[in-house]
């Protein structure tokens, strides 16, 4: 499979976007409540992406998405800044079809390197407690588990549901 990995300015198919939003929340909603969190609507928290988009956008935000050769929305990922010296990494997600090709890597270096260039020293993240694939990443590439961020936009009630992370880029 020919991946296509783009920063975007501005979502070139905001349906298209949508629509892999609510399969990651789909995941990630099912991830929360088997940990014992809240239900959540993976609908709503995909609009709720959608209306944010000016966030994950630049100049203080960096959408990466990934496209397979027949142009189809395949996987992404968002870093938002959330100081002028750190930002935090996002909604990344790759179809199924398209795991196994080493494309969540590229995604995580991909945006690590963008922090950089936006004068980021500190990146951080979050992810739901049992979630081993994205631990197991973000564990590889030097993360290491801290307590919340006050920059954190999940409500404090998530956080005993919730695993922080955080790497110094220098």
């Amino acid at each position: 499979m020919t991946v296509t990995l783009k920063f975007v300015s501005a979502l070139p198919d905001p349906k298209a976007f949508e629509t892999l939003m609510l399969e990651y929340y789909t995941i990630m909603a099912s991830k929360l409540s088997d940990a014992g969190g809240p239900k959540l609507s993976a609908d709503a928290l995909a609009r709720d992406t959608l209306t944010h988009m000016p966030e994950l956008l630049p100049p203080d935000g960096r959408t990466l998405l990934a496209h397979d050769e027949a142009g189809r929305l395949i996987g992404c990922g968002v870093l938002r800044k959330v100081r002028p010296d750190a930002a935090e990494l996002k909604r990344m997600f790759v179809r199924p079809e398209a795991q196994g090709l080493g494309l969540g890597r590229k995604l995580f270096e991909m945006r690590i390197a963008a922090a950089r260039e936006m004068g980021c020293t500190t990146l951080y993240a979050d992810t739901v407690k049992g979630n081993r694939a994205m631990l197991s990443m973000y564990e590889r590439l030097g993360f290491n588990y801290i307590h919340r961020y006050r920059e954190n936009a999940n409500p404090p009630e998530l956080d005993s549901y919730l695993v922080y992370l955080e790497r110094r880029l220098t």
